[in-house]
C-alpha cells in the first residue's frame, strides 16, 4: 500500500494535498488526497506485480482520467475501448476505488492523466495498492512430480543402488553424513535466495525432507556415542539447552537481516552462517577420542561401583 505522499508515486505538474477530516469520512481517521487542477499534470507509478487498486475521490469538479500501462492504453473488456476512470459525480464521494490489471505479472509502469474534462478538471488520489497475484493451483502437478521423483528413486535403488552406493556407504561415516547434510542445507538456502516459482518452492521442500530427519538422527547418534552413559542426563540436558538457543538465535538473525535489507531473500541467505560455523566446529571434533573418553569414564565408574 502506497499513500499518495509516498516517494514511489511520481507526480508532474502542479499538485497540492487535501486533508479530509475523519468526520467527513464517517471513520476515526482522516485521509490525505493529492489533488490537481492542472490538465498537464500526470501520475507515474512503477510496480512489480499484475494488479493495482487506486483509491480516489469523485465529485462535481472532477474529470475523467486516461490510463496508460507501460506507455500503452489498456483495453476495457466491457466496452472494447481504451480504459478510462470517470471521477465525475454530482456529489462528493471519498474512498472510491478501481482495479487495473496488466496482462501478465512482472514490472510495469502505470500512468494517469486527465483525458477530458468530463464535468470538471480535478484529479484526487489517496493511495495505490499493489494486489497479490491471482492464485493458481499447481497442486496436481506438484504431487505428480513428487510421486515421479520418488518412483524414479525407488527404481534406481532397486536396479543400481547396491552396485553404486555400497562402497560409498562404507566410506561415509556419521560425521561425514552430517557434513553432507549441512552442505545440502547451504545449497537450499542459496537456491531459496533466487526462488521465483511455486514449483521451485516445493522442490526445495522435498530437498529439506531428504536431509532433515537423517541429519537430526545422525547428530543425536554421534553425540550419544561420545556421551558417558552415567552422565547422559547432563550431556543431553546441554544438548537440549543449545537446541533452545538455536530456536531464539535463528529467528533473530533472520529478522535482523530482513529488517536491514527490507527483503526476506537476504534473510534466507543469512542462515548459511549457522551451517558454515556448525560444519567447521564438527570438523574439529575428534570422534574416536570422544568415544574413547566416554568408554573410559563408564569403565571407571563401573570399577568404582564394583569395588
Amino acid at each position: 500500500m502506497y499513500l499518495a505522499s509516498d516517494a514511489r508515486i511520481v507526480y508532474s505538474g502542479n499538485w497540492s494535498d487535501l486533508i479530509i477530516p475523519a468526520e467527513d469520512l464517517g471513520g476515526d481517521k482522516s485521509a490525505t488526497y493529492r489533488t490537481t487542477r492542472d490538465l498537464a499534470s500526470r501520475v507515474s507509478f512503477t510496480f512489480n506485480g499484475q494488479e493495482v487498486e487506486l483509491t480516489y475521490f469523485s465529485g462535481p469538479e472532477n474529470g475523467m482520467w486516461f490510463v496508460l500501462l507501460d506507455g500503452q492504453p489498456i483495453l476495457d473488456e466491457d466496452t472494447g475501448q481504451d480504459l478510462t476512470i470517470n471521477a465525475y459525480s454530482p456529489t462528493l464521494r471519498y474512498g472510491e476505488s478501481v482495479t487495473i490489471a496488466a496482462p501478465e505479472p512482472g514490472e510495469h509502469t502505470l500512468e494517469l492523466y486527465m483525458a477530458q474534462k468530463g464535468g470538471g478538471d480535478q484529479m484526487g488520489l489517496a493511495s495505490i495498492e499493489v494486489l497479490p497475484p491471482p492464485r493458481q493451483s499447481n497442486l496436481g502437478v506438484i504431487i505428480g512430480m513428487i510421486f515421479l521423483v520418488q518412483l524414479l528413486g525407488l527404481l534406481l535403488a532397486i536396479l543400481f543402488g547396491r552396485a553404486l552406493f555400497t562402497s560409498l556407504a562404507d566410506k561415509i561415516d556419521t560425521k561425514r553424513g552430517i557434513l553432507i547434510a549441512l552442505s545440502i542445507y547451504a545449497i537450499i538456502a542459496i537456491w531459496g535466495y533466487f526462488l521465483n516459482s511455486v514449483f521451485e518452492f516445493w522442490f526445495l521442500a522435498w530437498m529439506v525432507a531428504v536431509v532433515q530427519g537423517g541429519s537430526q538422527a545422525l547428530s543425536r547418534s554421534l553425540f550419544s556415542s561420545m556421551s558417558p552413559a552415567a552422565k547422559s542426563g547432563e550431556f543431553f540436558g546441554f544438548f537440549s539447552i543449545m537446541e533452545k538457543f538455536s530456536a531464539i538465535i535463528g529467528p533473530l538473525l533472520f529478522a535482523f537481516a530482513a529488517a536491514t535489507f527490507d527483503n526476506s531473500r537476504p534473510a534466507v541467505l543469512s542462515i548459511i552462517a549457522f551451517f558454515i560455523i556448525g560444519g567447521y566446529l564438527l570438523t574439529r571434533v575428534n570422534v574416536e577420542e570422544g568415544r574413547r573418553v566416554a568408554k573410559a569414564e563408564d569403565a571407571a565408574l563401573l570399577r568404582l561401583n564394583n569395588g
